[in-house]
């Protein structure tokens, strides 16, 4: 199989399975959307073996454990080995990375419930930071960013990650998952504050376009924490649509101008789900 078709196919499953991942966005500058895609199909692979399907735990842990082997030995005829081979090669990715996201996959096939917020932070650090560091590394290639650069990542992709748990709570505990030790004021407040300091990415991100479109994200992130702030009903799942718009574009400024960011009120007039 050739690379570019190899990109091709990656391309395909990310455009087919796009979730919070800025793969089909015009932002991402046209070089790097094939190296993230591939990254993408690795990522979204080992997430349905994790979640998906009727196989027992060992199972998936010994298929995510063929994944693993993969990253340093790529079969030739997979399109998402071949692809992400050649995106690891070009931009000298360390493979620690992504065995950091393999860990998390495995977590995810025994999943025990979280008693402190330390583990939260823990399983993030695997789940989601891997993927901020790796946007990060293509954006500074052939160059490393910075300890703080990769700092300020971590707190964007690690609040995303923890927001997320907070839209899905019902879900989790219907599925038997416990991802939020503390109250929901608690881990709000504490995720506004994660948002906050990772605005600073925004100033170490070297294309224009993927700038904006990492504060576009951070915008969403926020609009949907504070949608998760203000819901009455705990079982109610918050969801993002055009009528939050405004409130997005609103929460774009306070991010570019790293001002303070608390909870803010979704208006009747530009999208409250009042």
């Amino acid at each position: 199989m050739t690379t570019e078709a190899a990109y091709q196919i990656c391309l395909r499953i990310a455009r087919k399975h796009y979730e919070n991942f800025p793969v089909a966005s015009w932002l991402v500058p046209s070089n790097l959307r094939q190296p993230i895609a591939a990254i993408y199909a690795f990522a979204r692979r080992a997430d349905d073996v994790a979640d998906e399907g009727d196989a027992d735990a060992t199972s998936r842990q010994q298929i995510l454990s063929t994944f693993r082997q993969r990253l340093r030995k790529p079969l030739a005829d997979d399109a998402v080995d071949v692809a992400l081979a050649d995106t690891i090669a070009r931009f000298d990715l360390p493979l620690s990375v992504f065995d950091r996201l393999l860990d998390a996959f495995v977590d995810d096939t025994g999943h025990r419930a979280f008693t402190t917020w330390q583990q939260v932070m823990a399983y993030c650090s695997n789940s989601a930071d891997p993927v901020g560091e790796l946007l990060l590394r293509l954006d500074h290639a052939p160059n490393t960013p910075s300890e703080s650069a990769i700092s300020a990542s971590n707190a964007v992709c690690t609040a995303l990650q923890v927001t997320n748990f907070l839209q899905d709570a019902a879900a989790d505990r219907a599925r038997g998952r416990q991802y939020l030790p503390l109250d929901d004021a608690e881990i709000i407040r504490r995720t506004y504050a994660l948002y906050e300091h990772g605005c600073a990415t925004l100033g170490s991100i070297r294309s224009r376009r993927l700038r904006w479109e990492v504060a576009m994200t951070i915008a969403g992130g926020v609009t949907m924490l504070d949608l998760c702030a203000r819901r009455a009903d705990p079982a109610e799942r918050p969801a993002l649509g055009l009528r939050h718009a405004w409130h997005v574009l609103r929460r774009l400024t306070h991010v570019m101008r790293h001002k303070p960011l608390v909870m803010q009120s979704i208006s009747r007039r530009h999208g409250s789900n009042s």
